[in-house]
């Protein structure tokens, strides 16, 4: 079962007025010696290139030729090297490419532009915060930690403290997470996510107090101080087996350990929030509920298979697949197959799945979980693994389910569930 997404991010709006960057070349100098008379009657001119310059770029800035215009306001801040202006000019040209960049899904690209402009104000917060964002883009939270950091040094951003505050929640780090939370609810005691959160954190704090952990090469285990050893030791090498087994097949390859958290039932329930039918859930942490029974192994590999599935899409997605696709791979790469003889009345779509799928009611829940498994199942027949990993990808990048799905199966969406109906509607 899956749950969670860090938070929404705002891209930053950027005026005539301002537009992110540095410098490209040297910077214009004066002559060592200048002739007054020179002086006198080049200044005009220059302002006046300088001027047509800036509304040149101005115009390409806002045509989306962001190259040409930040050149353009280069050469104007070179041309006028007093004017603090026309150096902020520069800078947020770059800083608007930078974000240009990240909305297209070129994180790596982002970080550069964004770092080009913090080579000229190095604590300028919307090029840090840009820079944070670009590291978790690509794939590297870690590195996301010191640009966002000095960002909410520099000025109150919710959105920074939000994203800091899941970041640190995800290393397994509370403390700086609930110092940033409340942060936020000193500024803002209405903020209904920087609560929901805090009060997460805070009940699995709590519940984990006296916790002990084990660390693998891929894995963080916290478990109870009493819990049985040899079942500890059973449960890290199924993780081991799901990380081979996952990874093998996605082509998957995780950029820092994964967390895991094992629970006895108060534990559990209190801190996931969970269906009464859930034995597993992924919220950025691999949580698993452990009785004083325990399973057969072949109970305790799906389920760990299944949640370990979880973390490899959401960090594929970066957070952004939707519910039916996350229950459907994940079952398939726990090894469940299709039912052959299901059937769907009425009109399935995939809005209708994702709602059915994340049902409290247990049957209700187990038909949305069947649906999305024969769903991911066909989209498998259709374009093998590397496909619908490459729709991961592109939802990571920031695509939509509307615009991805077409471009890697060549049918829309709606085509697609017309088809499906036609199939199991019976």
């Amino acid at each position: 079962m899956a749950a969670s997404s860090y938070a929404r991010y705002a891209v930053l709006a950027v005026t005539t007025a301002g537009i992110a960057t540095l410098l490209f070349g040297a910077t214009g100098r004066r002559p060592e010696s200048p002739d007054v008379e020179r002086t006198v009657a080049f200044a005009p001119a220059r302002a006046r290139d300088s001027r047509a310059l800036t509304e040149e770029a101005i115009r390409l800035y806002a045509a989306g030729q962001f190259p040409r215009a930040c050149e353009k306001f280069g050469r104007a801040a070179a041309d006028d090297p007093e004017s603090a202006t026309r150096r902020q000019d520069v800078v947020r040209c770059f800083e608007g490419w930078g974000w240009h960049a990240l909305r297209e899904g070129r994180p790596e690209e982002a970080a550069l532009l964004f770092r080009q402009g913090l080579t000229e104000t190095p604590d300028d917060p919307a090029l840090l915060k840009g820079l944070g964002l670009a590291a978790v883009h690509a794939g590297r939270p870690d590195d996301a930690l010191a640009p966002l950091e000095r960002a909410v040094r520099a000025e109150y951003d919710p959105e920074v403290r939000l994203l800091l505050a899941h970041l640190h929640d995800r290393r397994d780090d509370p403390t700086p997470a609930i110092v940033n939370l409340k942060a936020v609810l000193e500024r803002e005691p209405a903020h209904a996510e920087a609560r929901r959160l805090l009060e997460k954190v805070e009940r699995e704090q709590r519940a984990e107090v006296g916790f002990r952990r084990d660390i693998t090469p891929r894995f963080v285990v916290k478990y109870p101080e009493s819990h049985d050893p040899e079942a500890r030791r059973a449960i890290i090498a199924q993780l081991e087996a799901a990380a081979e087994r996952v990874g093998l097949m996605l082509s998957y390859v995780p950029q820092q350990r994964t967390t895991v958290v094992l629970y006895e039932h108060p534990e559990f329930r209190s801190v996931t929030r969970a269906h009464a039918w859930t034995s597993g859930l992924f919220d950025g942490k691999i949580r698993l509920l452990v009785g004083p029974v325990r399973p057969p192994a072949r109970e305790i590999a799906r389920v760990v298979v299944h949640e370990y599935a979880h973390a490899a899409i959401h960090e594929l997605s970066r957070g952004r697949a939707p519910r039916w696709l996350h229950e459907g791979l994940a079952q398939v790469l726990e090894g469940a197959t299709p039912d052959p003889m299901l059937q769907v009345p009425g009109g399935l779509t995939l809005a209708g799945v994702e709602a059915l799928a994340g049902e409290s009611d247990a049957l209700r829940a187990r038909t949305g979980y069947d649906i999305a498994l024969w769903i991911v199942s066909d989209l498998l027949d259709r374009g093998g693994i590397e496909a619908v990993r490459e729709l991961l990808e592109r939802l990571g990048a920031g695509e939509t389910m509307a615009q991805a799905i077409p471009r890697v199966y060549g049918l829309r969406t709606t085509e697609l569930e017309l088809q499906w109906r036609r199939v199991l509607g019976g």
